[in-house]
């Protein structure tokens, strides 16, 4: 009877183990570094050069891309009224919109494959959701969205900033320069690299970068946010003395 339960005991504790097994994963790339390690914006900010380091196998091919928080937005068509007058005709929500959207390669993305193609700037377009009212529907909003952030710098698809060293065994040690810009919002954003061997994902890793204010743009922003009547008046005298500033400068100008 003895030698039953400890059987017994010993197949349960296998089947246990066998259950608590974990399932085949994604291996990761090494851990990434950042230069610098978080993006500091104060009064003299315009923008910043990323530098992501890491290490892949030997041979792959690097996306690096860097993202922020999906948001949506509220936008506002324009149109001209009995041909006359530009007045807003229509509303539009787009949701689940990334802030940023800047993503590198070792090689143009469009010649790394279908492992590559989820990647792509232009796969934003079919995550983009668009809710109109009283709008053209033949615009493609989620296109004109891309362009729009395109020409304020915050999605870009490159293949100029990676850089690949010679393979030291079954690793490769990579390089990223990303073009961070001007018009970014303090927050956290998440930077990934991705390797990819004949158009499949091999591994992947990610880590958060925090770009915050400092200095005075921190204390102005705090300054809006909690008393916004201050706010509000040192914004119309700040209005004021410039108009002022503005025309002693046009006067002296036509007195010459």
């Amino acid at each position: 009877m003895h030698a039953n339960l400890i059987a017994c005991c010993g197949r349960l504790v296998l089947a246990v183990l066998v259950l608590a097994a974990p399932g085949p994963t994604m291996a990761a790339t090494d851990a990434l570094s950042l230069s610098p390690p978080a993006i500091v914006m104060g009064a003299q900010y315009n923008g910043v050069d990323l530098t992501v380091a890491g290490g892949v196998p030997a041979g792959a091919d690097v996306i690096v891309r860097l993202t922020g928080t999906p948001d949506e937005l509220h936008l506002r068509e324009k149109g001209k009224v009995f041909g006359l007058l530009w007045m807003n005709v229509g509303k539009v929500v787009a949701t689940n919109v990334p802030s940023v959207y800047l993503v590198d390669g070792s090689r143009p993305l469009s010649q790394m494959g279908a492992g590559a193609v989820s990647y792509r700037l232009e796969s934003l377009v079919g995550t983009i959701g668009v809710k109109q009212e009283g709008t053209d529907d033949s615009i493609d909003i989620p296109h004109q969205l891309l362009l729009l952030k395109a020409h304020e710098g915050l999605y870009r698809e490159s293949a100029e900033g990676i850089s690949l060293s010679a393979a030291t065994g079954d690793t490769q040690r990579f390089v990223a320069h990303i073009k961070v810009p001007p018009s970014l919002k303090p927050g956290e954003y998440r930077v990934e690299a991705i390797a990819l061997k004949n158009g499949a994902v091999v591994e992947q890793s990610q880590t958060v970068i925090e770009a915050a204010l400092t200095g005075f743009p921190k204390w102005l922003s705090e300054l809006a946010s909690q008393k916004s009547a201050l706010y509000g008046v040192m914004a119309t005298v700040v209005a004021i003395f410039s108009g002022l500033a503005i025309g002693l400068v046009c006067q002296s100008r036509k007195g010459h």
